[in-house]
């Protein structure tokens, strides 16, 4: 038996959302890609597509929260009858998500440090204790304070800000899940309507990536989640599967093509109704099957990439100016292998029993006598 067979396997949570997993590997992918054009077209030799390749590809953040809402209000819907059961959700979302930014943090500072020492950095992310406190509490979405230490995280601060609201998400969803639909229209309308006083939704305009964190993520967290509390109309949505891969193509070509960012928003959106529609009709292709368990690495691959793309695209740029173009071209390859092989490692040997300690800490033992609710891989 050889060591691959006797490594653990990725599985879904569960065979009831294997579109949506796929969907969240597809949208880790683009951001890898924006984060690593430099591989393949310099920004100095052609600045128009490294702009639009900017730009369009930075909008699979925007179905990362969609997803979000969607999960979560299909794992918690149920879960929000107290405050003890508030206190053990936050306890899970931060056993799912602290451990990892944690340690990448750490990774991030030790990693600009080197840089910095060998000369390699022009400019260096903040090293004042204040940010980086901030950045470790994940509040530096909304009390910023210069360039942080693994840029992605500005995320994951502000889906923690949509974790804290997610009981009035709940609450609203379950009584008027109608209601739930018109308030994400209608914060995505304000921001677009913010986006276009600025004057930069047209073509090229960056306005909607340029939003403050937790205003870009609300709407598409709202609206995430209205799509599970109105699960009954969303699985009417006929060829769900026909439209999501439609959808997804049309997205990508959007993104790549400098469309406007509002007009490619609204097909993510679009994406994020098919891959539930897809979901609720059942009887995933086989191709959805076994692509789906690559969703398990998204948050390792979205914490991980970064840092890994800036290790090779540092070592490849001087192979590159040296005129060695197979050995340049090699450095893309290797750097997604690793950033697969590493967010395996980390996925399964860090995250999983991190998150599984920390979900394990029973604060509230008499309230669940002696037992807590299992805790979600999600």
């Amino acid at each position: 038996m050889g060591l691959t067979a006797k490594l653990p396997r990725l599985r879904p949570p569960s065979g009831d959302l294997l579109h949506l997993d796929l969907m969240r590997f597809v949208a880790a992918a683009g951001i890898v890609f924006h984060h690593s054009h430099e591989f393949f077209v310099p920004a100095s030799k052609s600045p128009f597509l490294i702009r639009e390749q900017r730009e369009g590809l930075a909008l699979f953040v925007d179905l990362f929260f969609l997803i979000s809402g969607f999960v979560i209000a299909h794992i918690y819907h149920n879960r929000m009858n107290s405050i003890v059961d508030y206190v053990s959700f936050l306890q899970r979302r931060i056993g799912r998500l602290v451990p990892l930014h944690w340690l990448t943090l750490l990774v991030s500072i030790t990693l600009w440090s080197m840089f910095v020492l060998f000369h390699y950095a022009d400019e260096t992310p903040s090293y004042e204790p204040r940010c980086i406190a901030q950045t470790a509490l994940l509040l530096h979405s909304f009390l910023p304070c210069g360039r942080a230490f693994n840029g992605v995280t500005w995320s994951l601060s502000a889906e923690m800000v949509m974790y804290a609201g997610f009981p009035v998400v709940a609450a609203i969803g379950a009584r008027t899940p109608r209601l739930l639909v018109g308030m994400g229209l209608c914060a995505l309308a304000l921001m677009m309507m913010a986006v276009i006083a600025q004057g930069k939704w047209k073509l090229n305009g960056s306005a909607w990536i340029e939003l403050p964190p937790v205003l870009r993520a609300l709407p598409s967290f709202v609206f995430g989640a209205a799509l599970f509390y109105n699960r009954n109309i969303v699985a009417m949505l006929p060829a769900p599967g026909f439209i999501l891969a439609a959808a997804t193509a049309l997205a990508i070509a959007a993104m790549m093509s400098g469309a406007p960012q509002l007009l490619t928003l609204l097909i993510i959106y679009l994406i994020a109704a098919a891959a539930a529609a897809a979901d609720y009709a059942g009887a995933p292709s086989a191709v959805v099957r076994r692509l789906a368990p690559l969703g398990q690495l998204t948050y390792s691959i979205y914490m991980w990439h970064l840092l890994l793309i800036l290790i090779f695209i540092n070592l490849a740029a001087p192979i590159s100016l040296n005129g060695h173009t197979l050995s340049a071209a090699i450095a893309p390859v290797a750097c997604y292998c690793s950033i697969i092989l590493v967010s395996y490692v980390s996925f399964v040997f860090i995250e999983t029993p991190a998150r599984r300690w920390i979900c394990g800490l029973n604060f509230f033992k008499p309230a669940f006598n002696g037992t807590m609710p299992r805790c979600s891989k999600q």
